[in-house]
């Protein structure tokens, strides 16, 4: 869930919304329509069985009902419409739509001015029970109206149809308008993003758009970090080349002392050569995120022409090898061609015939392998080599000399540095850093 995008996690929770309101507004729409058929249609039987009411009547003894009701539902068997009139003494009617039907229900009538509507099986019940004059005095008589439900689940029916097809229709658009207001909100945020790339491939030095009152604070802080990162790297960058100024010449002095005990030259030499070590690793070390970025492709090739001239007794075949077009060093190139000139120069002297660098992007990575068919490093010194606290340059062989440089300003690029074995047969240095994010 962390990982999720902003617009993905707010379709998601829109998403998840209308998943449980479509539903609840359906269950809910429906459950009204239903109530209100419901209530439709006991209105409708109780004006039915005001008509029955109505036609009823006793002579001598006997129940009178016309042959034709006004109602035609109740004239024609089968047509889902039926009635009957039962007393004490047993049915004393039935409509002639009942006609099929082998037995009358047995169906308890309500007491006197009551009525009841109920389900019956397949039926809407009505019964209402009611007083008339009779020779033997006042009898009461039901009155059952019986209503097919067939009609009723297919009105039933057709409004859940309706009702999902148009609520699905809402939904889709509902989400179509989500997603037009969903991407023009974050659209600001897309071009500061856009630009705080540019300014990571040194491309821009400020965030100079204007945005929403939310983001300006933030874009606020973006510039701060960049003028308060250029004038550090500034500030050391001076106070480095005065340190190294102020160093160079005393040792000069002691270097050229003729005096000085041959004994004492060799630790003013790694003095001086630890000086400038620690000094390029503190160099590089100032340099960010945001700093200009350098092709590879034509350092590498530079490189490797300057090698085939210097190791040109040896006849080596030098190859390089792009298998993502335009990779980007974030970086000083002075620091690029030190650690790629150690690293290629050492692969010169351990080869016997071929040398292969490879440039490509992984996951955004630069990713640098330099390989040669040398003697290669034994497999039990190549997980110590990378050991911190190792020197690299203590060993006499192959990828040796030179490669303390090479591991401090990988260490202070926050790259990675891997020893491998290489196809070709000898080893295969692998050079992770930092590289330019896609637009």
């Amino acid at each position: 869930m962390q990982n999720l995008s902003l617009r993905l996690r707010t379709f998601a929770a829109a998403l998840l919304a209308l998943l449980i309101f479509i539903p609840l507004t359906a269950f809910t729409l429906e459950k009204a329509f239903n109530s209100s058929l419901t209530q439709s249609m006991l209105q409708q039987l109780r004006v039915q069985s005001l008509s029955l009411i109505s036609e009823f009547e006793f002579k001598k003894h006997r129940a009178v009902m016309p042959e034709q009701l006004y109602n035609d539902e109740f004239n024609i068997p089968g047509s889902g419409l039926y009635a009957f009139i039962q007393s004490q003494e047993g049915v004393l009617w039935q409509s002639l739509s009942t006609l099929n039907w082998q037995d009358i229900p047995n169906i308890a009538g309500p007491a006197i001015g009551e009525e009841d509507f109920s389900f019956h099986n397949e039926y809407f019940l009505y019964a209402y029970t009611a007083e008339f004059e009779h020779t033997k005095g006042y009898q009461a008589v039901s009155f059952y109206i019986l209503q097919d439900k067939q009609v009723f689940d297919s009105e039933k029916q057709k409004f859940a149809n309706t009702l999902w097809k148009w609520l699905g229709l809402v939904a889709i658009l509902l989400l179509v308008l989500l997603l037009i207001s969903l991407n023009a909100a974050l659209l600001p945020i897309s071009k500061l993003n856009k630009q705080i790339r540019l300014a990571e491939k040194g491309q821009l030095k400020r965030v100079d758009q204007q945005y929403p009152p939310e983001l300006e604070k933030l874009k606020t802080s973006i510039n701060h970090l960049l003028d308060s990162e250029e004038q550090q790297r500034s500030r050391y960058k001076n106070s480095l080349s005065d340190l190294a100024h102020s160093l160079k010449t005393p040792l000069a002095v002691l270097s050229g002392n003729s005096e000085l005990p041959n004994d004492a030259r060799e630790p003013i030499n790694q003095i001086d050569m630890q000086i400038q070590r620690q000094l390029k690793r503190a160099v590089a070390g100032t340099t960010g995120a945001f700093d200009n970025s350098i092709e590879v492709k034509p350092v590498v090739n530079k490189l490797l022409s300057a090698m085939a001239k210097v190791y040109a007794d040896k006849r080596l075949e030098l190859t390089y090898q792009e298998e993502d077009q335009n990779c980007q060093f974030l970086g000083d190139m002075t620091d690029l061609m030190e650690i790629l000139g150690n690293v290629i120069d050492n692969a010169c002297k351990a080869a016997l015939h071929n040398i292969l660098v490879t440039s490509k992007l992984v996951q955004n990575n630069l990713q640098l392998t330099i390989e040669d068919d040398g003697a290669g490093i034994p497999a039990d010194k190549q997980q110590s080599l990378l050991k911190r606290g190792t020197r690299l340059d203590s060993y006499k062989e192959g990828q040796g000399i030179g490669m303390a440089v090479v591991s401090d300003l990988v260490s202070a690029y926050q790259g990675k540095l891997e020893i491998n074995q290489s196809h070709l047969g000898g080893a295969a240095i692998t050079l992770t850093f930092m590289s330019t994010l896609n637009n």
